[in-house]
């Protein structure tokens, strides 16, 4: 049974109760990884105003619970306005403080009712799992949700060892003669701008998604510029590397560092177009952004990534260069249609925090 108190209102990123919807993030994040920084809130507004703005590939809305006039639940509600027109992808969480009291079921069934008026069908979103026995699973589990894909969380202790960076260098070089590696930051070139958007859109079709039901995102030089724009709003950096032969980039990875807490960093998608797989470009790619890394932030002492562990060749590469497991994500949905849809989606009161790819924007299962 929902908080009586309770009211859910919708906010802006320039409201004066924004902050404490940030808040409620940091809180749910501490929560449930205490060893790693929250998400800065400068992150959340900079998304925040980019969903408000016209013309980008997809809108958005926030909503906050409010207890007693506190903020104590927060719902990002984003909607893909290029492709995937029938997905609303949410993101909900409920302060520590204030769970097992209805506040995120009154969230998602706001969520249900914003997706339906904008005619979304399809409820899609994450579960972190730090450990075995995460709640959010058996209650997800519990409540009928399709679990479509699960990925293993892994993260390298910085600096990398010389002699195994070096000796994957080595053996990588060799095996990919013919193609040379470039890194750049923040901004891809232009002469390789158009490759740069096919492999986004490979992205959406050759990572493993498992069962999740989404689609084949529309990509395009004005789409990475606007995704380049969002992170540096944000607050990150991004360090990328990248495989050209015959001029052409055919793989591509990425570092994404926030520079308000730079000890902690994610890497972002990693992919090779499918005819020049083999040769080891996922190893050099890493290698390379990894020694950009080092050189331009000596203070990095993590780095994490998400791989679905069919993903064997890039899981192969991460545990080679020292990446280890520690945790999962799991991916959920539920169609609108379902008239349990809003109970199934209690999950979060358990789980605490639930997320969508869309705002990682990190390309999760190719890293």
């Amino acid at each position: 049974m929902t908080d009586p108190s309770c009211r859910v209102v919708e906010l802006a990123p320039d409201d004066d109760l924004f902050p404490s919807w940030c808040e409620v993030w940091a809180a749910a994040g501490r929560d449930a990884r205490p060893a790693t920084p929250p998400r800065p809130a400068q992150e959340h507004v900079a998304l925040g105003r980019e969903l408000m703005a016209q013309g980008g590939s997809r809108d958005g809305t926030h909503r906050a619970a409010l207890v007693d006039g506190a903020v104590a639940g927060a719902l990002r509600l984003l909607l893909p306005l290029r492709d995937n027109p029938s997905l609303a992808m949410v993101d909900l969480a409920v302060h520590p403080a204030a769970r097992r009291r209805g506040l995120g079921s009154a969230l998602l069934a706001e969520a249900r009712a914003i997706a339906a008026t904008h005619g979304r069908s399809l409820l899609v979103s994450e579960v972190d799992e730090p450990g075995p026995g995460a709640p959010g699973r058996a209650f997800a589990e519990r409540h009928g949700w399709s679990c479509d894909l699960v990925e293993t969380r892994r993260e390298l202790a910085l600096p990398v060892d010389e002699h195994r960076l070096a000796a994957l260098e080595a053996g990588a070089a060799a095996a990919g003669a013919g193609y040379e590696i470039v890194t750049w930051r923040d901004r891809t070139p232009d002469p390789l701008l158009a490759d740069r958007a096919l492999l986004e859109r490979r992205m959406t079709t050759d990572a493993p998604y498992g069962d999740l039901p989404v689609g084949e995102e529309e990509w395009d030089g004005d789409r990475i510029r606007e995704y380049e724009q969002t992170h540096l709003a944000r607050g990150r950096t991004v360090l990328s590397a990248g495989a050209v032969t015959g001029g052409r980039l055919v793989g591509f990875t990425d570092l994404q560092i926030p520079l308000a807490q730079p000890e902690f960093v994610h890497q972002g998608g990693t992919l090779v177009l499918r005819a020049h797989r083999g040769h080891r470009l996922g190893a050099r790619m890493k290698a390379a952004v990894l020694r950009e890394l080092a050189a331009g932030f000596p203070e990095v002492r993590r780095i994490s990534t998400y791989n679905s562990d069919g993903n064997t060749p890039m899981v192969a590469v991460n545990e080679e260069l020292g990446f280890r497991p520690a945790g999962a994500l799991s991916s959920w949905s539920a169609r609108l249609r379902d008239p349990l849809a809003v109970g199934r989606l209690g999950m979060v009161e358990v789980a605490g925090v639930l997320h969508s790819r869309a705002a990682r924007a990190s390309g999760a299962g190719c890293g």
